[in-house]
């Protein structure tokens, strides 16, 4: 049985109960209703998992480059712990937020990051460049049609360096995508 079908039996029988006569015949065809409902949720919820399979397929590509970015960032912590700054922190964020998630054409990384040194805006430019330039991220950009989807992929809470940091250590968490 498909879910349109359920629903079209659902339908038919829900329009003939105000004619049947009897208590005993109403309930009948409750319980029948009854049984249709249960399986248009079944059905519903198998589409709805087959939807979140290819989410996840889509998504799972970005991991290894997202895990090779925070261990860049990590180490770039060890030299220059200014890089958990907010304002650092929103400068990066802002840099992943127009070159990724709503991938703005003409957006360039901008030279400056908020470190306190020369040295330290370059290291958080190179790995942002290289994390946006991974393959697996240009190919997450090019599978997740809309921004919350991207925005969703690069949260990734379940990615995890071998120093237990995660995307909110340097990132925080958003609901959704800003546009400016």
């Amino acid at each position: 049985m498909t879910y349109n079908k359920a629903i079209k039996e659902m339908s038919e029988l829900i329009r003939s109960l105000p004619k049947k006569k009897t208590d005993k015949e109403r309930v009948f065809l409750l319980s029948k209703i009854q049984t249709l409902v249960e399986i248009a949720k079944e059905l519903l919820k198998k589409r709805l998992d087959a939807k979140k399979k290819i989410y996840h397929a889509k998504t799972k590509i970005i991991k290894r480059a997202l895990k090779q970015f925070l261990t860049a960032l990590d180490r770039i912590e060890s030299k220059h712990e200014e890089i958990g700054d907010t304002d650092v922190r929103e400068r990066m964020y802002n840099a992943i937020h127009s070159a990724f998630i709503v991938r703005q054409r003409s957006y360039s990384l901008p030279d400056k990051f908020g470190m306190f040194t020369d040295e330290g805006n370059n290291l958080v430019r190179l790995a942002l460049d290289k994390f946006l330039k991974h393959q697996e991220v240009v190919a997450t950009s090019k599978s997740l049609k809309n921004p919350q989807d991207r925005l969703e992929a690069f949260q990734d809470d379940d990615v995890e360096t071998s120093e237990g940091t995660t995307i909110w250590e340097y990132f925080g968490y958003r609901n959704k995508p800003v546009r400016w």
